[in-house]
């Protein structure tokens, strides 16, 4: 997930949403978006979200970044969390926070079986994981006649994910949700926390001080 300090946000990227239903279609994250203070920075709220993994992926960390990267890796299992029920502009908003060395692509997910929950080492703190109540709603996991199923994982529409394009920048381990969390998501929150002011600001005629 780009890195608050050095993130552009050109209009042409959002043709990377050109395929996306944005009113029904549901969003793989696995990363910094784990985390609810992330996604209330950008988006001003945070949506519900279902625990779900993504077999024949891994999270692998990246050299030099502090988010990580999803690369195809036979008999691993990526885990993260659906995001549903996404606005048009919330679906920009994360298009934007995605650079151009990542690329958005269909995924086929799996629920999280409830006793195949990711380990402690790899997981967000409790603080930061969705609580049962907060996760989605029957209805926005598929639970009308119009949903459709990936996996055994049912949502309105189809599954996306950002996964990383750059090879030469995959490290050989696997990204740690508790690591960030404990090293670095203070700092990379608040950044994100103060771009998000000052854009208000901004659109609120307020002259920054």
């Amino acid at each position: 997930m780009t890195d608050p300090n050095t993130a552009e946000n050109p209009a042409s990227r959002h043709a990377r949403l050109a395929p996306v239903d944005t009113a029904a279609d549901a969003l793989f994250v696995y990363g910094t978006l784990r985390f609810d203070r992330i996604l209330a920075a950008l988006l001003g709220r945070v949506p519900p979200r279902t625990p779900a993994t993504a077999p024949g992926w891994r999270t692998a960390a990246l050299a030099g970044r502090p988010y990580p990267g999803l690369v195809p890796s036979s008999g691993h299992t990526a885990t993260g969390l659906l995001l549903t029920g996404l606005s048009p502009a919330e679906w920009r908003a994360l298009d934007d926070f995605e650079d151009d060395a990542y690329e958005l692509r269909r995924l086929a997910a799996e629920r999280e079986p409830a006793a195949e929950r990711e380990p402690a080492a790899e997981r967000a703190p409790a603080a930061e994981r969705a609580p049962a109540a907060e996760q989605s709603p029957p209805a926005e996991r598929g639970g009308t006649e119009n949903g459709r199923t990936a996996g055994n994982l049912s949502v309105p529409g189809r599954i996306w994910t950002y996964v990383w394009a750059a090879p030469d920048q995959v490290a050989a381990e696997d990204w740690s949700a508790d690591v960030f969390a404990a090293r670095q998501l203070e700092g990379y929150a608040a950044r994100l926390e103060a771009a998000a002011a000052t854009a208000a600001r901004h659109r609120g005629g307020c002259p920054d001080r």
